[in-house]
């Protein structure tokens, strides 16, 4: 069997001439990854190796000259193999010491010394994003590659209310992860999660599963978070959620564990992520409007019940809220716990006036609310 590089051309061609523009000036991404593939445009069409395409899909290309015929050959493994590959570049462990003796509970049956996490390289510059409890209680941090090589890393930026951090390497160069879009995201997508859990050992280890729910409300989360049954351990924290495009869906978080519990954990979604970047590059912190009263779920919400009741306010110094109101939305936006409440905040308030509907003593009061900031 005789393999040729075919140039598939779906265009006929109906006159003598035709617009074509050089190769050298078309920059094809297959999935995120620039490939050299002698691409060139005509008509506004361009026309593309048809094996270039197909490999770095993760498929086998052969062609028959008896038969003329091209075969193209995909499967699961191929794909599976091929985002793993393609993605392992961009993901680190990170590893240190706990300060003054520290050891969280959750890991202390693995090592009583050293902490280590997962991270993923968002800008080839240095720039690795984690989770804000990978690197906050941590000193001598290291950041290994997947190639092994080793650099000391500065936290350069952290907010524990969204439990992500960003920290800095000296080393350029670097292969950063493509985000999805933060809207792409949907039950039943299957997804893959790469980290390095339990121990450095099992560095860039890959699980896969699905995502078994978005805008997931936990008690203890600040905001919402995308639930998923890909095998996630102590280690995977920081860690990348890939989709099946290889771009990244999510930052692996927690999980819920115990006798009879399986496939509960939790990734930070994109539009987290992306919030907290901005604000990082912005403001170097995370500022936050305060209204200045503490809250309190409904028993629905605590337990998890669907509802249309707001969120109660528990205590406040605020000169327009008072305790016992329920707050009921935010910008429009209507609140039913504390996580929603967080949410509306985080995606609608940049200055100014925050609108706040709450209902006391059975009346319904529209106020706009100058917050201050924390």
């Amino acid at each position: 069997m005789k393999k040729r590089m075919i140039i598939l051309l779906v265009t006929v061609f109906a006159v003598m001439y035709q617009s074509v523009y050089a190769s050298d000036n078309i920059n094809i991404f297959v999935n995120g990854n620039p490939i050299n593939a002698g691409a060139f445009l005509m008509n506004d069409t361009t026309f593309i190796p048809l094996r270039a395409v197909s490999e770095a899909l993760g498929s086998t290309v052969e062609w028959d000259g008896d038969t003329r015929s091209v075969y193209i050959e995909s499967d699961e493994d191929t794909q599976n193999a091929q985002i793993i590959a393609n993605a392992s570049e961009s993901v680190v462990a990170i590893v240190g010491n706990y300060k003054s003796g520290y050891i969280p509970e959750s890991i202390s049956n693995y090592n009583e010394f050293t902490a280590h996490g997962s991270g993923v390289v968002i800008k080839s510059g240095g720039i690795i994003l984690t989770n804000a409890h990978v690197v906050s209680d941590i000193e001598n941090l290291t950041v290994v590659f997947s190639d092994g090589e080793s650099y000391g890393g500065q936290v350069q930026y952290i907010d524990k209310e969204s439990d992500l951090a960003v920290v800095k390497v000296n080393r350029l160069g670097l292969k950063p992860i493509t985000f999805a879009e933060e809207n792409s995201t949907f039950a039943g997508q299957s997804v893959i999660a790469i980290g390095a859990p339990l121990s450095l050992s099992m560095r860039n280890s890959a699980t896969k599963g699905i995502i078994s729910g978005t805008n997931v409300s936990l008690n203890d989360a600040y905001y919402p978070l995308i639930q998923t049954d890909a095998a996630i351990n102590g280690g995977n924290s920081g860690g990348p959620l890939l989709n099946m495009k290889g771009q990244l869906v999510g930052i692996n978080s927690s999980k819920y564990s115990g006798v009879g519990i399986e496939g509960l954990a939790f990734s930070i979604p994109l539009g987290t992520v992306n919030f907290v970047l901005e604000q990082f590059d912005k403001n170097g912190r995370v500022v936050r409007p305060d209204l200045e009263v503490t809250l309190e779920n409904s028993w629905e919400a605590r337990i998890g019940l669907p509802t249309k009741k707001g969120v109660t306010v528990k205590s406040s110094t605020s000169d327009v809220i008072k305790a016992g109101d329920v707050i009921n939305s935010i910008n429009g936006i209507e609140v039913h716990s504390i996580v929603d409440f967080n949410k509306a905040l985080r995606d609608t308030y940049s200055s100014g006036s925050i609108n706040v509907i709450y209902t006391r003593n059975g009346e319904q009061i529209s106020s706009d609310i100058i917050p201050t900031t924390i």
